[in-house]
């Protein structure tokens, strides 16, 4: 019998689940909002994982020690590592031992760094071979020396950790005691981990750092608590052990009795299965095989994984009643659930399953031969011969192909989700990571291998209460707007609630390297900023967040860090009790058939498009939505200014709706290539009746485009755009002079403005926006501004957050003359309309009027 039919028969046996505590999002008034028992509450949480801290080593010799205790059994299945400080260093390790405080029994050998045989036959070197490119290991003077130097590329994760498992009984204390001194200041982090059915789980690691910032987390009123959960998916022959779940669950709640316990959970296929189900495991470039992880589109990986997922749900029904909050599986890329190997050059599909699930997806679609179909083929899937946009006409089956692989991945989420349901009942959440549309513009290979663009199907769904992504790795410095990955108030019609994964490395990331995706090196005062700003945006657009230890080293592991938490908690409170969503006047739109249609390379176009726009959004000086196009399709887009980023490919039924649904007084900005794409061809001319202009495809070295006289009085002043080959590159014809707003370096109109019976309709060439553009389209719509310069504003409700992105004087037009209050101090400002506001860079200001 498969595996997964085991699973699925012990579960029949079983009683409903548990009821316990009621957490679920609700929709309200004001959007999805977490409630529990009822009553809506805050959704901010803290995410961390247990792992050990780092011990700073000096160049004098030092005693080291730290104790572990472990409820669960470990029986000579305990590995001890030691990880090192990614810096060009050497350290030297002495005296190691590790023995039982109760009985005295040692658990390691002693004197296993005492000679070069004695560490042989003791421990392993990790990554092994060529993959280590940075550490070397000898045995010299009685002492262990670790040489570390710099590699060529990414530094491998380069650890040590003994060969024999050791054991360790339930309830006993173990001291583990070694000296240490280093060429230059670093540090050392020991963690002891226990090993079953192929995953390692850490046990014991010094400081308990995780547990103090659940402390701190409670002390702020952060009650929810998300964090990485041991695997518990064994051979079905075996019992399943929740000991290490249980344990881990058990000291979160003794640290923080009111704890709602969110664990993320791995729904990637365990080793043990792969080898029992080879077929199911991925496949790139045709012939490389990943033994790591089952294609999503295997049906039977999908039962297993659900299956696995429900018992997960009913266990922490019933072992924690009281604190059990819900569930968020992961698998895929990071967890993420966007195809492996998304951000590199292998691509997938080349497995059985998928080959299987291509010619049942043809066939729904009429396609002839396609019981023979393969899946397209490397070289077709690389290429763009057509330009950055595919042709219909010309390249259907890798369209087709692109549509397919989101379908497959939204599926899989889908089952996903309806197994972690029946697990958890009707009264828990169920996350997911998914839709992040505006993100993977990114991709060298294209968007759609990424697997996300099926949004709009997974918000039909009932299983899912909660969707999420980190800040987007775009403008997230110390300075910068922190945008969403997703059309998030396309998620927060679908009465989901969005959640930011708030993973910004605070002062408290010891590396020396910027890692600007984190958000680069900062100070506390930095830290404050980044994180009041983040949360307060958060708030305002009622999104959910976690702050997120993302290495568990300990980044949240100050208490004034959680005082932002404290001062934003007025601000929560009152988004919790608005009578209306956040509802901006400015709308950034993205199509996902269109994403589907671009190519390898294409992020030329997409990444200052999809990406990059959000940045000249959010610098305008008013706030801004995201939304799916077929939320525009729809007539649900309130916005009084609408940017089309991705619009090319639409059906003549999209095409007729965008015209009837369109509201008096709209104001649409059409980027790029608007309706070029009809379902069976591509053709310039099918541009203009989705935007009023007569257009023709142009052949430039470069996209950049410079102001006219009437881009200058409409408020354009920069030149700007893509300083590159951009094909296919449109431009307008039949236009009067004082209609063109922007030129391309041959003349040619790059930015056109119209005015019609429901509003005005602008198209730009180039694809690429600014703030002084979208300040002037703002303008024209009659968009309120609330600043006239660059800086990151959100406001609902008659509050406003603000960070001030230079030094200087920011003048606040709040619309009316009511009195403006620092929220975060309660100081009376000044009295509306207009405030002018001293700032320095960097500075957070949260107002109430």
């Amino acid at each position: 019998m498969k595996s997964s039919h085991i699973i699925i028969a012990v579960i029949a046996l079983w009683t409903l689940p548990a009821a316990g505590l009621d957490v679920r999002v609700k929709d309200t008034s004001g959007g999805p909002q977490i409630h529990l028992d009822g009553t809506p509450i805050a959704p901010r949480f803290f995410w961390g994982t247990p792992r050990g801290v780092p011990m700073v080593v000096t160049t004098e010799w030092q005693d080291f020690t730290f104790e572990i205790q472990t409820k669960a059994v470990v029986n000579g299945t305990g590995f001890l590592h030691f990880r090192f400080k990614e810096i060009p260093s050497q350290i030297w390790l002495s005296d190691l031992s590790l023995t039982s405080v109760n009985s005295g029994r040692e658990c390691l050998p002693s004197g296993t760094f005492y000679s070069t045989d004695a560490f042989a036959r003791n421990w392993n070197i990790w990554p092994p071979g060529e993959n280590n490119t940075v550490g070397q290991v000898k045995v010299e003077d009685g002492a262990l020396v670790i040489t570390l130097t710099s590699p060529k590329g990414a530094w491998p994760d380069f650890h040590l950790n003994n060969k024999n498992g050791m054991t360790f009984n339930p309830g006993s204390v173990y001291k583990c005691k070694f000296k240490a001194k280093a060429s230059v200041a670093t540090s050392v982090t020991p963690d002891i981990y226990r090993v079953e059915n192929g995953y390692w789980n850490c046990i014991g690691a010094a400081n308990g750092i995780f547990l103090r910032q659940v402390e701190l987390a409670r002390d702020a009123g952060v009650n929810l608590v998300s964090f990485t959960a041991p695997n518990c998916w064994p051979v079905p022959e075996t019992k399943i052990d929740w000991g290490p779940l249980d344990e881990l669950c058990q000291q979160i709640i003794d640290v923080n009795p009111k704890a709602l316990l969110v664990p993320r959970v791995s729904a990637d296929a365990p080793n043990w299965w792969l080898k029992r189900n080879p077929e199911a495991c991925m496949v790139f470039d045709e012939k490389r095989r990943d033994r790591d992880n089952a294609s999503p589109s295997h049906r039977g990986y999908r039962e297993a994984a659900a299956a696995h997922l429900e018992l997960i749900g009913r266990h922490m029904n019933e072992a924690f009643p009281n604190n059990f909050a819900g569930l968020h599986p992961i698998g895929q890329q990071t967890g993420e659930w966007f195809y492996k190997y998304s951000f590199e050059k292998p691509l997938s599909g080349y497995d059985p399953a998928t080959r299987d699930a291509w010619r049942a997806w043809l066939r729904t679609k009429g396609f002839p031969n396609a019981d023979s179909a393969e899946v397209p083929a490397i070289v077709e899937r690389r290429a763009h011969p057509n330009g950055l946009l595919r042709d219909p006409a010309k390249e259907r089956l890798l369209i087709e192909f692109a549509k397919f692989q989101q379908q497959e991945m939204a599926d899989m989420v889908l089952a996903l989700a309806a197994g972690a349901r029946k697990g958890v009942g009707d009264s828990k959440l169920v996350l997911f990571f998914y839709g992040y549309l505006f993100e993977f513009g990114i991709l060298n290979n294209g968007a759609p291998i990424s697997g996300h663009y099926a949004l709009t199907k997974i918000l039909k769904g009932k299983d899912i209460d909660i969707l999420c992504a980190p800040v987007s790795y775009y403008d997230r410095d110390w300075i910068g707007t922190a945008p969403a990955m997703t059309a998030a108030e396309s998620v927060r019609r679908a009465g989901i609630l969005w959640l930011n994964e708030d993973d910004t490395r605070t002062h408290l990331d010891l590396r020396s390297s910027e890692h600007p995706q984190e958000g680069g090196k900062v100070n506390l005062a930095q830290a404050r900023q980044l994180m009041s700003r983040n949360t307060a945006q958060a708030s305002i657009r009622n999104f959910g967040t976690w702050w997120m230890d993302l290495l568990g080293a300990g980044w949240f592991n100050d208490a004034a860090l959680w005082q932002e938490i404290i001062r934003i908690a007025p601000l929560d409170k009152a988004m919790l009790a608005r009578n209306k969503p956040f509802t901006p006047e400015i709308a950034a739109i993205i199509g996902e058939d269109s994403m589907c249609h671009l190519t390898g390379d294409s992020s030329t176009v997409a990444v200052p498009l999809t990406y990059a726009a959000r940045g000249a959004l959010g610098r305008c000086g008013a706030p801004y939505g995201q939304y799916t196009l077929d939320d525009a399709v729809g007539g649900n887009v309130p916005a009084k200014l609408q940017f089309f980023l991705a619009a090319w490919a639409l059906s003549p039924e999209q095409r007729q709706a965008l015209k009837s649904n369109r509201a008096a007084g709209t104001t649409r900005v059409w980027c790029y290539a608007p309706g070029y794409l009809m379902p069976d061809y591509a053709d310039v001319n099918a541009m203009t009746d989705v935007t009023g202009f007569k257009h023709r495809l142009i052949s430039l070295n470069s996209a950049e485009a410079t102001p006219t006289a009437a881009g200058r009085a409409f408020g354009i002043n920069s030149a700007w755009g893509v300083k590159s080959d951009i094909k296919p590159l449109f431009t307008v014809d039949g236009v009067t002079q004082d209609s063109i707003l922007a030129t391309y370096t041959d003349g040619s109109p790059a930015m056109v403005i119209r005015h019609g019976n429901h509003g005005a309709d602008i198209f730009i060439g180039t694809p690429q926006l600014t703030p002084e553009i979208v300040r002037a389209c703002s303008r024209l719509a009659g968009v309120h501004l609330f600043t006239q310069v660059d800086a990151s504003v959100w406001v609902a409700e008659g509050y406003l957050s603000l960070q001030a992105l230079k030094d200087g004087v920011i003048s606040i037009n709040t619309g009316n003359d009511s009195v403006i209050i620092d929220l975060l101090d309660g100081k009376t400002l000044g009295t509306g309309p207009v405030l002018n506001l001293p700032v320095k860079a960097g500075d957070v200001r949260i107002l109430k009027w």
